[in-house]
């Protein structure tokens, strides 16, 4: 190999403005974005979280003697610019790392992707590969899975203010009254927001509460459940009077919301299991973190990387995939924190933290379930969104009406006649 030859790794990162690297692939017209590495992959890791992807990047360039260059863009502009590309014809990167199933599917089934199947076994993975298996053939290779377990406060604001993880949904209730009452908090719960998201991932912990809830949300990704069960309405208004009553804190950032969550001025804030990971949190071993009472499941959303069809070496972006999804790899970012491995060849002590090791042990033991609008995919998750952002803003709605509103494009996205 060409020992010139630009690397493209955390060194070069931290000396480049994010602007200029962001969006570098798609909007040169091919997937190696005008570098002189030898594979491009593009994912959603910025910050912190690209730091740690990049330790696992220097590997898999050791792995295969290549040289790889990682292009960061968020969820949207991967979502949108992918399809813009494909359509064309244009590879956005010679790996995409995606975050929605549903687009897994969709890009296979357009002709968008190369099949992966040889890549992975499901046996030795958590996740369940039929959520991006087209034909009998996958064409998404999990890597970072992302839990959302619950709700994260700081163990030094429980213990200074005497508080426990509540055991029930009553304690819960209790526990959100005495966090409001003491001095310096803003709201005991953290609204989180991007474009809807991750308002969505504290609703699915509501729906999963309910009565049978991890089946409800797969029956209704299935179609065989509507937005209109009553146990759905329940867990939307549940969720209304927790607004109205102002438990919940005003909407922003997702990002911004732990520095809020750090200062205990938003003491508690449903999120994922990269909650570590993030640069506000400044010491992760101060986290805790708990299900929502009633729930007996999770959500595990995964980082698919996928092989675009208009690449010039498919071999060479399919061996990288299984180079990045092998247990070596997995292991490395999962030794920096705020990552929980998809294979399940990943020891529990590779995860440094307490808490990391106990949602590891989690993921074994509880029901995981997918993301409810990442696997529905659009309509349906532009209108979650969209109607959960209009729920925050004005609690005083008609549930009943909005969960109208949702099963109509929840049927349309999942395919199915309902139930």
């Amino acid at each position: 190999m060409d020992a010139t030859r630009h690397r493209f790794d955390r060194r070069t990162v931290l000396a480049a403005t994010g602007a200029g690297i962001v969006g570098l692939a798609g909007c040169q017209g091919g997937p190696s974005g005008g570098s002189d590495s030898d594979l491009t992959v593009t994912g959603v890791w910025t910050g912190g979280e690209e730091e740690s992807f990049l330790e696992v990047v220097d590997h898999v360039q050791d792995e295969l003697d290549i040289d790889i260059a990682y292009d960061p863009r968020d969820t949207e502009a991967i979502l949108t610019g992918t399809l813009m590309d494909y359509e064309a014809g244009v590879a956005t990167a010679d790996i995409v790392v995606m975050p929605s199933p549903a687009r897994v599917q969709s890009d296979a089934q357009s002709g968008h992707l190369e099949p992966v199947t040889s890549v992975w076994e499901g046996g030795n993975f958590a996740p369940d590969s039929q959520q991006v298996t087209v034909d009998g053939d996958q064409y998404g290779a999990p890597f970072k899975m992302d839990l959302k377990p619950g709700f994260w406060y700081r163990q030094s604001f429980f213990d200074d203010n005497d508080l426990e993880e509540p055991g029930d949904y009553d304690e819960f209730m209790s526990l959100l009254d005495e966090i409001q009452g003491i001095d310096g908090v803003d709201a005991p719960l953290a609204s989180g927001n991007g474009t809807g998201w991750p308002l969505s991932d504290v609703t699915e912990a509501f729906i999963q509460r309910q009565e049978d809830g991890a089946q409800l949300q797969r029956d209704l990704i299935a179609g065989e459940a509507s937005m209109t069960d009553d146990r759905v309405v329940t867990a939307i208004e549940e969720i209304q009077e927790l607004i109205a009553d102002g438990y919940f804190s005003e909407v922003r950032d997702f990002g911004i919301q732990f520095e809020y969550l750090w200062e205990n001025q938003i003491p508690l804030y449903f999120q994922g299991s990269f909650t570590t990971g993030f640069d506000a949190i400044q010491e992760p071993s101060d986290l805790g973190v708990f299900r929502l009472p009633g729930t007996e499941s999770m959500v595990a959303a995964e980082n698919w990387f996928t092989v675009p069809s208009y690449v010039d070496d498919a071999d060479q972006a399919t061996s990288a995939v299984e180079a990045f999804v092998s247990p070596d790899a997995q292991q490395i970012w999962a030794e920096q924190g705020g990552f929980i491995a998809s294979s399940t060849d990943v020891p529990t002590d590779a995860y440094s933290l307490e808490v990391m090791q106990t949602l590891a042990q989690q993921a074994e033991e509880v029901d995981l379930v997918p993301d409810l609008d990442d696997t529905l995919g659009d309509p349906f998750q532009s209108e979650f969104w969209s109607q959960l952002t209009g729920l925050w803003a004005d609690p005083n709605q008609d549930v009943s009406s909005m969960a109208e509103s949702l099963a109509e494009v929840q049927q349309e996205s999942a395919g199915g006649d309902g139930g």
